[in-house]
């Protein structure tokens, strides 16, 4: 499985020292005789055909096959792997149609793709939900399937119990609430250093985009208070920040052991000038006007 893992690794990190590479798309035609056992090795890649509100990060399966193609070419070239040594299937996870649903159809795609004997690892995803589903899923298939990923950055799949064959190119959300808390948090005097150079501030306030928690959400008289909208990336990395906060600090678990504070709107919906103003008023209040963590979506 490692050894797998490692030929993926080097497909994606593979460098040809800044000369460029022409993309020929007869690498891996018909004329070519397969490679005998254990090639092929099959792969699926699972992204959106499209781009989306809901994709943060702009990744589409239109973006990625030039890329994952070059790399092949420049492992053939290289002579690490014979032609032919991988088959490549892509599929369109519709993360553009419905989030909610884009883990359902990713999900299939892996299933299908298992029980045509072509599954061997599985590289893409732009949604933490699909991501999430899938690594669980297919951590019992054939003693588990390895999946690299760009994405995948919430903490909450940081634990290698859940999501044992889970590789994340671009590590987690961990690393940014290390880098915050050295540089703004309140340090506990039985851990302060004469080395610290925190700003030590222990009154903060989230205030950040989530459609699922935001208190200007649009709830008719017929519906609940769950919108069934999906957590935000600005959620996630927050959330990132408050569990490594109260991990590394006695007084941070102490005041944030009931309710963090927290201000989530949606900012997608119309919000008046003098409506946003008085949002900040409220806010910089509850925090004493020491520190403000803002975050919103880029598209």
């Amino acid at each position: 499985m490692l050894r797998w893992l490692t030929l993926l690794s080097c497909i994606l990190l593979l460098h040809t020292n800044g000369d460029s590479v022409e993309y020929d798309e007869d690498l891996t035609g018909p004329q070519r005789k397969p490679p005998p056992p254990p090639f092929p090795f099959n792969v699926i890649v699972i992204l959106p055909k499209k781009e989306s509100i809901y994709d943060n990060f702009g990744m589409t399966l239109q973006k990625a096959m030039p890329v994952i193609d070059i790399a092949v070419k420049d492992i053939v070239k290289a002579e690490k792997l014979p032609p032919g040594w991988i088959n490549l299937t892509y599929w369109d996870s519709k993360l553009y149609e419905d989030i909610l649903l884009a883990e359902r159809h990713a999900t299939v795609g892996v299933i299908q793709a298992y029980c045509e004997h072509r599954l061997d690892a599985i590289l893409g995803f732009a949604d933490n939900y699909g991501l999430a589903t899938v690594t669980k899923v297919t951590a019992g298939l054939n003693g588990g399937i390895p999946i690299l990923t760009t994405s995948g950055m919430p903490s909450l799949l940081n634990s290698k119990k859940e999501y044992p064959f889970l590789t994340r190119m671009q590590g987690s959300y961990r690393l940014l609430a290390d880098s915050m808390y050295q540089l703004i948090a309140y340090h506990d005097e039985d851990s302060v250093s004469q080395s610290n150079s925190s700003l030590n501030y222990l009154n903060l306030i989230f205030f950040y985009h989530d459609k699922r928690r935001a208190v200007n959400r649009v709830i008719a008289q017929d519906e609940s208070q769950e919108t069934g909208a999906t957590s935000s990336h600005c959620y996630f990395s927050l959330y990132a920040i408050k569990r490594y906060f109260t991990e590394k600090s006695k007084t941070f678990k102490r005041e944030w052991a009931l309710n963090t504070p927290q201000f989530p709107f949606d900012e997608d919906l119309v919000i008046e000038r003098e409506t946003f103003k008085q949002w900040l008023r409220e806010i910089s209040l509850q925090s004493n006007g020491e520190f403000l963590f803002e975050c919103v979506d880029w598209r």
